[in-house]
């Protein structure tokens, strides 16, 4: 099929990319409130940001709302990245370096709504290119984390690095990096032996150790994978990924909200903490930027960059039901397998050589480290506000489970047929199981923030502003 300007359909509403880029402001603060834990400006914070995401799916269309968000939704934009950029500033260490390169940032950003059209792509590669500086210098200055997180990936990449089985806890000892009396907080019964090691191997898919590997060999010598001398950081692996995250966004569609949206995503106000902790989300924000970017501009490819979404977090499977959103059409139950079976190929190829490789090992660290995990009375959760005012009884474990059931119905009923869409049911599950769970911190916040920001890059932008382009589709 030939390509086509695709231009929003009854439900993918300019209001609704004005009231994501809202959220997305509102669950930056949430997460910087007191870094992603819990406190009672986070818990509101995240109140905010549900009510506007549920509105920005439910609500029909208003002239007048409509009218209004294309007026000011630049406007807006531009005010979340001066405002989050203030933030990201005050939250920095005294590094001229890194402070230097965030003002960089911040006006490449605000200079993509005011620049001429022919200097926006050497402006937004600029901008990209710097913010990578800036987290590589960050967490170079931040030096070693102190979480296991970091531990898991280095050590992993060591491991693989080596021939060996990341997955299996005989061949890769997983230090407790915290101290032994705060090990029942962090992690459930019989996951720290005596000898202060985890008994459990890699808790994540491969895909995400794959994606690390190149970062950790970068610049490695000597790599013992029996002690903690390693190679390269595969922070910069999370770095690049966020600076590509935010070249794909501002990429999909012409115009200026694209690129808007990315500066906001890059200037969130804590970017930089989630490089420094090593959190694995940038990753995975990257893949599902693959995804949005094929959506818009190269439908081909979609079925195959689903596939890397899938197989980069457990909890991505939640995301399924947003697919309907992706096809439409008199053949879309076709469409919908077709793209279903690609993906899952692209998943099977890359997972299941480590599932073979030790099946029973590969399941405890990525099936059942998920189900012995605690319940965390710091998390930015609503679970966490239930338990403070309900005598400190532990709500049901299995409410976010629940929770997404309405939250998956109301974006398959109420979503926009298009990637705008699809990237909003996306946000809205994940943000609803999140908000619902036993454990929910900054970086899952992080990467809805990063979905919720892809609406506002996916929206097409009024006729009158955006020249004709081709979306290469199947």
């Amino acid at each position: 099929m030939t390509g086509t300007i695709h231009q929003p359909t009854k439900k993918e509403l300019h209001g609704a990319a004005l009231g994501w880029a809202l959220a997305a402001f509102c669950m930056g603060l949430a997460i910087d409130a007191n870094d992603g834990s819990y406190s009672r400006m986070a818990i509101i914070w995240l109140a905010l940001a549900g009510i506007i995401s549920v509105a920005a799916v439910a609500v029909p269309s208003i002239p007048s709302i409509e009218h209004l968000a294309r007026r000011v939704l630049t406007a807006v934009l531009l005010v979340g990245i001066c405002l989050q950029a203030s933030m990201l500033l005050d939250e920095t260490h005294a590094d001229p370096t890194v402070i230097t390169g965030l003002l960089l940032v911040t006006v490449l950003g605000i200079l993509q709504a005011l620049a001429p059209p022919r200097l926006r792509l050497p402006l937004r590669v600029i901008m990209v290119i710097a913010f990578a500086c800036v987290a590589i210098r960050q967490f170079q200055h931040f030096g070693f984390p102190g979480i296991d997180v970091y531990v898991f990936q280095m050590k992993g990449s060591a491991v693989l690095a080596h021939g060996q089985n990341p997955y299996v806890p005989s061949v890769v000892r997983y230090p407790n990096v915290y101290p032994t009396k705060w090990a029942m907080r962090f992690y459930g019964p019989g996951v720290v032996d005596k000898d202060n090691n985890l008994t459990y191997g890699f808790p994540y898919p491969p895909l995400s150790l794959l994606m690390d590997l190149p970062s950790y060999l970068f610049g490695s010598h000597i790599i013992d994978f029996r002690n903690l001398d390693w190679g390269g950081d595969i922070r910069y692996s999370l770095a690049i990924a966020m600076a590509l995250s935010a070249g794909l966004m501002a990429a999909a569609r012409p115009g200026r909200w694209g690129p808007l949206a990315a500066a906001l995503f890059l200037l969130t106000p804590r970017s930089l903490y989630v490089v420094d902790l090593a959190w694995t989300e940038p990753l995975l924000t990257l893949n599902f930027s693959v995804v949005m970017f094929c959506a818009c501009r190269w439908r081909k490819m979609l079925p195959y960059a689903l596939g890397l979404y899938f197989a980069t977090k457990q909890y991505t499977v939640l995301s399924l039901p947003a697919l309907l959103l992706l096809v439409d059409g008199p053949n879309q139950w076709r469409d919908l397998w077709r793209m279903l079976w690609r993906a899952g190929a692209v998943v099977a190829v890359i997972t299941i050589p480590f599932f073979l490789w030790n099946p029973w090992e590969f399941t405890r660290a990525v099936v059942l480290w998920q189900l012995v995990q605690p319940f965390r009375a710091d998390a930015l959760s609503f679970l966490v506000l239930i338990y403070n005012h309900n005598g400190f009884h532990r709500p049901p474990i299995w409410t976010p489970f629940v929770v997404i059931i309405p939250a998956a119905l109301l974006a398959v009923w109420r979503g926009a047929r298009s990637p705008a869409g699809f990237a909003a049911g996306v946000t809205l599950i994940n943000l609803a199981f999140f908000a619902f769970n036993k454990q929910a911190f900054c970086n899952y916040y992080y990467f809805v923030m990063a979905s919720s920001c892809w609406v506002v890059a996916a929206t097409q932008p009024p006729v009158s502003s955006q020249k004709p382009h081709l979306a290469v589709q199947v």
